[in-house]
Order: C-alpha cells, then sequence, then structure tokens
C-alpha cells in the first residue's frame, strides 16, 4: 500500500517467515504519524476549539493548528466532525465513533489521492484547499522525535511473536494519530498487522512506555484470537472469573462490552495484556513501571500478576519448538488452581487493589454518596473553606459521571457533625485531614497514609499495616520508580493526598480521603486527582502514587 507524504520510520529484523510465506522474508516493522489520522486530527482540533477530552498534543502544537488552519475553522470537514462526534455524546460513544473512523482512515492512501471516498470527501477537500500537507512536512521533527524514541522497543515484535505462537506477521505498522486519542486497535490486512493509535508526544520516559506497552498489547491481540480459538476449550469451565468482575465492578463492565461482554473476551483480554507486559519487560521497559502498569490494569485484569509468572514457567519449560498453543492445557489446569468457584470471592479481593477506579464504580451502581467536609477546625475560616472545596468537589463530580457514564449519581454534602449512623454506612468521600475533620480523625490509623504530628507539626507517613501488599511509586521528571515504604514523605503546604479504603461500617462500600496537610494541600489534590491508583499524593514538586489490597485470610 503507498504512502503519499507519510513520513516513515522503517527498522528490518531477522525472524521466523510468515504463516504461508514461500520465501525468505524479513518482518518489517514500521513506525508513522499517518497523514490521514493527522488531517483528521487537525479538523477535530479546529472541531473543538482545542480543547477536548480526546486532545493530547502539546498545547504549542495545538496554537500551531488553530492558527495555520484559522481560515478553514467553518469548512465543511469540520461541520461534519462536530457533528458526527458531537461533544453532547457519551464518552465511551465518541471513542468508538473515533475508533472505527481512525480504522477506515489509516488503511488509505492519502485521502486526495483517494476516489470514492463518500462521507469523507469532506476531509480530502479539507487538506487540498488548505494545503495540509504543507502543515504536515513543517511537522516532521516533531513526529520524528517521537517515533525515533518508540521505535526501538519494539524491534522484538517478530521475534516474541515466533517465540510465543510461532509465527509473525510479514509487517507491523504502527499508524499514529499526533494530536487526537484515537482508541488503540489492531486491524489485520493479508499479511499485515495494523496497530492503530495515537502518540503520546512528551519528554518524559512514563508516556513513552505506556505507549509502547499498549503497542505490544494491539500487536498481541490477533495472535491471542488464534490461540484461543484453537484452545478455549480448555478454559471454557473458568468462566467464575468473569462472574467475579461483574459482581464487584457492575457498571465498568457493563459499560465495556468488547471486554466484558463474554468469557471468551476477558480471557482475550486478560492474556493480551499480561503477555504485552511482559514482551514489554523482554524488551528493555524498565521493571518499575511494567509493575505500575500492571497494578493499575489488575484492578479489572485481577489474574494477571498469575499469568506473568505462568509465561516464566512457559519459559523455563519450553521445549524446542514449543509455543503457547502447546501449553495450553498445561496453563488452563493451573489456572483451575488458583481459584475455583468456591473461593473466586476471596482470589479476587487478594489480586485486586484498592482504588478510586473501584469506588467510581460502587458510587454509581449505587446512584448515591455523601461528601463530608469537617467543622472541627478551630479557625473557622478553614471550616468555611472546606465546605467550598466540598461543592467545588461536587461539581467536579457530577461533570466526571456525566461525562464517563451520561448521568451522575445523587451526591449530597454535609457537615461532619449531621452524619447520621446510617450515613456512616454509605459510600463517602472526606474533605479535610483529622485536625479539620472528625470521621478522617477516628479513621486515621486505619490508612495508609497517615497523618502523623510531632514536635515539627503534621506530615505524612505510609502505613503499611493498615492493609495488604503495599507498593509506593514516586514520579519524578517524567519518570516512574518504585521506592522503599520508609522513605520520607517532604511537608510541603501544598502536598495533599487521595486514598481509598473499604468503608469499615460497611465493607461493601468505599471511602475516598481528600485531605492535605493545610487546607491548600486539600484544595490542591482536589484540583489534581487520581482514581487510577490507590492513592496519590501530589504537592507543587512531589508526586507519589501506589496500590495496596485489603482482605482478611
Amino acid at each position: 500500500m503507498k504512502k503519499v507524504g507519510a513520513f516513515i520510520i522503517t527498522l528490518i529484523f531477522l525472524s521466523s517467515l510468515p504463516l504461508g510465506t514461500t520465501q525468505a522474508q524479513e518482518p518489517q516493522v514500521v513506525v508513522e504519524v499517518n497523514p490521514n489520522l493527522e488531517l483528521f486530527s487537525v479538523i477535530y482540533i479546529l472541531a473543538f476549539n482545542g480543547s477536548d477530552p480526546f486532545i493530547v498534543a502539546p498545547q504549542d502544537y495545538i496554537q500551531d493548528v488553530l492558527t495555520y488552519f484559522a481560515p478553514y475553522k467553518e469548512h465543511e470537514a469540520v461541520k461534519y466532525i462536530r457533528e458526527v462526534l458531537d461533544e453532547s455524546l457519551q464518552y465511551y460513544s465518541r471513542d468508538s465513533a473515533m475508533m472505527d473512523l481512525g480504522g477506515r482512515l489509516a488503511l488509505l492512501d492519502y485521502l486526495p489521492n483517494e476516489t470514492n471516498l463518500g462521507d469523507l470527501k469532506p476531509l480530502a477537500e479539507f487538506a487540498n484547499e488548505s494545503n495540509f500537507m504543507k502543515f504536515y512536512k513543517a511537522h516532521r521533527e516533531d513526529y520524528l522525535e517521537y517515533t525515533l524514541r518508540v521505535t526501538p522497543y519494539l524491534e522484538n515484535v517478530p521475534e516474541l511473536h515466533r517465540k510465543f505462537f510461532g509465527f509473525t506477521y510479514q509487517e507491523y505498522r504502527v499508524e499514529l494519530s499526533y494530536s487526537v486519542r484515537i482508541h488503540p486497535h489492531t486491524v489485520l490486512e493479508g499479511k499485515t498487522a495494523y496497530c492503530i493509535g495515537y502518540a503520546l508526544p512528551s519528554k518524559y520516559k512514563e508516556p513513552m512506555f505506556q505507549q509502547v506497552t499498549t503497542i505490544f498489547h494491539e500487536f498481541t491481540h490477533p495472535p491471542v484470537e488464534d490461540f484461543l480459538g484453537e484452545n478455549f476449550k480448555f478454559f471454557e469451565n473458568k468462566s467464575y472469573y468473569l462472574d467475579e468482575v461483574r459482581n464487584q465492578m457492575p457498571v465498568t463492565t457493563s459499560y465495556d462490552y468488547d471486554h466484558f461482554g463474554s468469557f471468551s473476551m476477558y480471557l482475550d483480554e486478560i492474556l493480551t495484556e499480561s503477555l504485552a507486559e511482559y514482551f514489554a519487560l523482554k524488551s528493555g521497559v524498565p521493571e518499575d513501571f511494567v509493575e505500575f502498569r500492571s497494578l493499575q490494569m489488575s484492578t479489572v485484569l485481577y489474574p494477571i500478576q498469575d499469568f506473568l509468572g505462568e509465561y516464566e514457567h512457559f519459559e523455563e519449560t519450553r521445549k524446542e519448538n514449543e509455543t503457547l498453543f502447546d501449553y495450553a492445557p498445561i496453563m488452563a489446569e493451573h489456572m483451575g488452581k488458583w481459584a475455583t468457584p468456591e473461593n473466586i470471592s476471596e482470589y479476587f479481593k487478594m489480586r485486586t487493589p484498592i482504588t478510586g477506579g473501584w469506588a467510581a464504580d460502587r458510587i454509581k451502581y449505587m446512584g448515591k454518596v455523601i461528601i463530608v467536609y469537617g467543622t472541627q477546625n478551630p479557625d473557622k475560616s478553614g471550616t468555611e473553606y472546606d465546605r467550598e472545596t466540598a461543592e467545588e468537589y461536587k461539581r467536579d463530580l457530577e461533570k466526571f459521571f456525566i461525562l464517563y457514564h451520561g448521568s451522575d449519581p445523587e451526591i449530597i454534602v454535609k457537615a461532619d457533625v449531621n452524619l447520621t449512623e446510617n450515613d456512616l454506612k454509605e459510600n463517602l468521600i472526606l474533605i479535610g485531614g483529622p485536625v479539620a475533620n472528625k470521621i478522617t480523625r477516628e479513621l486515621n490509623d486505619k490508612l495508609p497514609i497517615t497523618f502523623v504530628r510531632d514536635e515539627n507539626g503534621w506530615s505524612l507517613k505510609r502505613n503499611p499495616g493498615a492493609v495488604k501488599d503495599f507498593h509506593a511509586f514516586l514520579v519524578a521528571n517524567g519518570d516512574i520508580m518504585k521506592i522503599p515504604l520508609d522513605s520520607t514523605i517532604p511537608y510541603d503546604g501544598s502536598i495533599g493526598a487521595l486514598q481509598t479504603i473499604r468503608n469499615p461500617w460497611n465493607e461493601k462500600n468505599f471511602i475516598i480521603v481528600l485531605a492535605g496537610l493545610t487546607r491548600y494541600g486539600t484544595r490542591n489534590i482536589l484540583r489534581n486527582p487520581g482514581f487510577g491508583a490507590g492513592y496519590i499524593i501530589f504537592g507543587n514538586n512531589y508526586t507519589e502514587l501506589g496500590f495496596y489490597k485489603q482482605y482478611t485470610r
């Protein structure tokens, strides 16, 4: 397939022959910022004036788009994208529509060179009238800077596929948008595998490693589907793994049919993600990052850690030319021993980190959450400040639930002194630390991040004895590093912590605590929340995230 005007980096690696190949041919890995995807992205930026949850480009690039294409901001193509991806649609609906459109665009020649475009014709006209290719070529260095950093980690893809699955594709193409979040996915055409998605342009390593692992994930989906097509019979009686995650996270699993619609879909996702993480480790992605991602993904793909161990066992015991296809009966047997229908709930708790995302699922499912602000601060202006913080967080939560779920639960704001015994059993969000909020004070010793007072005042300290399997990660200079649990959390008046635990008055529900060392730290963490971990500590010069579990043996 000829690509016109595309900036391509191609790496050629020695590997085994693709299935059906009759002569020696080296698999290729190709990474590019695809001109059609970037054309769509430019139009999307214009359609929503550079401000939208799906726009990921650096701000200076967005400004370049808005300036260069200003005369075309009401072009028919812009109106078309604004209409079909209307911002009033649910996030999931827009995400799905953009994925479908991206899949079509990535496999076409540069649009102005195509015929019979149908509904895509306005995009081709926009490209011609605006001289889009001039803009694209002017930013080649931006695209090159990103793709050159990503590509070396992908050189193992053909060899890893040969080793684990017994074949490779003739070509692996990574087709990216530089500017807009297109849901990553894979399309097969002949002997070519296309990973279609988006770049994460950043000078930092963490977004790059996130991207690399995601590319491994998408390229691994097709061979995993082949693997399950041949071997699902060994696993089909393990559907209780899916039943449990549906029971624990009913909202998330009902919205995401592609991953939770059936046990074969769910197992496909578990195998694909765990293999992607394993392949990333084998390709030089740092262990700390992979562990961080694995803990994040374990919230819904909870057997990941056991599958990672399974791949190690496979490699240690592997005979010459043996693949996962041969190993499938052993893997299925082991999976049946990790958990049974009788103990799957306990297994889930032991494998699944507590996160704000899990709490948000429960809040949406129950249809109610109470935000509790403290009234204990001897400085009454502090109480009023925390009440305003609670009201601000209520508005933020309403926007969050409407964006991702189309509607919001009942969100009630109450003072700590007004909570009833029944209120304590609900899903709660506590605003303020132990000085300000009496519920936080009562829970302080049970929190994974506890507030400690000494002669120098209040500070934060990790409290691993309150939970199980505590892992802490420092985010610094765009990198993620695992840190000792006894390392010091610096004092800074801007620091606040958001942490999630099971509600001790009703363990089916959750409590989220947003509290800083000062009222300003509390407000600061509200504006920099993170539901993808068990806790986040955030200050002007410090960011830490961590994971833990809560269960009894």
